[in-house]
């Protein structure tokens, strides 16, 4: 199987002040990473993806790590986490940071709603306390569902950051990988990157040119900082179709991976991956037993 992971936190961090579900503490991971050595190959996503499409005996006991939305932080956490197992790992990461130092739409609502900047906030006329971790993750999930239908959910996320802006040092803990970081990943045996758009948006919402821009720029950019191809892509937020795999085709990827697979015909296209974010050992591994 494939894991999918977002964002790593500190030890320190009260993860209880989050109920978004896709975090995870160091500490924790690093358990189920000791826990994966002992049970489990960890191969390159590219070892993977043909041990699972030539629907080998070994892919039950195979495992590729994936990192999406990989920010400096998180991957400041898991890299020596990773190092010290020699655990081959992909990053998708997305670009759009390296130009406009802003942070990416639904990445500036967690901060938002979690790092509690402010104590309300007014959309549209509509009030959101932020004080209590309930009154959080309910003025998050909204926000994220209305960027969601509002059809672009970039310029959602940046009429509302002009009216609450986030202070220089709650911006630093969610940004994108730095261009040294991609560097350190480019040059690693262990590690590759993974294509995931330049600004994250849901690819199914754009025009097919807006759809090739947004996937070359990012392909481009990965490439010329981290000096190694960049050979598999992750759709944004799951989302995918089979015009859109036929631009990956053609932007020169040689798979990707969905979050659940639509089963269009294209495996190479659509490699499943599962999510585990639960801090207990024991669900992690009743999660990893359940997985076909």
């Amino acid at each position: 199987m494939i894991l999918e992971y977002h964002l790593i936190f500190p030890d320190s961090h009260p993860r209880d002040t989050w109920n978004a579900g896709n975090i995870i503490r160091v500490k924790d991971f690093a358990r189920q990473m000791r826990y994966l050595k002992k049970h489990y190959q960890i191969l390159p996503l590219d070892d993977y993806a043909e041990v699972f499409l030539s629907q080998s005996p070994q892919s039950k006991r195979a495992i590729a790590l994936t990192f999406d939305d990989c920010g400096q932080r998180t991957f400041s956490l898991v890299e020596p986490v990773l190092s010290q197992e020699h655990f081959p790992a992909t990053f998708f990461a997305n670009t759009s940071h390296l130009k406009d130092g802003k942070l990416l739409w639904f990445t500036y609502f967690n901060a938002l709603c979690f790092e509690k900047a402010y104590s309300s906030i007014n959309i549209k006329g509509r009030e959101y306390p932020l004080q209590t971790k309930q009154q959080c993750f309910h003025a998050w999930q909204d926000l994220i569902h209305q960027a969601q239908i509002s059809g672009d959910a970039i310029a959602y996320s940046e009429a509302i950051s002009a009216k609450y802006p986030l202070s220089a040092e709650i911006t630093q803990n969610y940004l994108g990988l730095t261009e040294k970081q991609i560097k350190n990943i480019g040059s690693s045996a262990h590690f590759a990157f993974g294509g995931h758009t330049h600004h994250h948006p849901y690819l199914t919402q754009l025009s097919p040119e807006k759809q090739q821009e947004e996937i070359i720029e990012n392909k481009r950019l990965l490439e010329q900082i981290g000096g190694k191809p960049v050979r598999y892509f992750a759709y944004p937020g799951g989302k995918y179709s089979l015009p859109i795999i036929d631009i990956v085709k053609a932007c020169g990827f040689s798979a990707a991976c969905a979050e659940k697979s639509l089963n269009l015909g294209e495996p190479r296209f659509e490699l499943p991956r599962t999510g585990i974010y639960s801090p207990s050992l024991i669900k992690f591994i009743l999660k990893l037993m359940r997985v076909p």
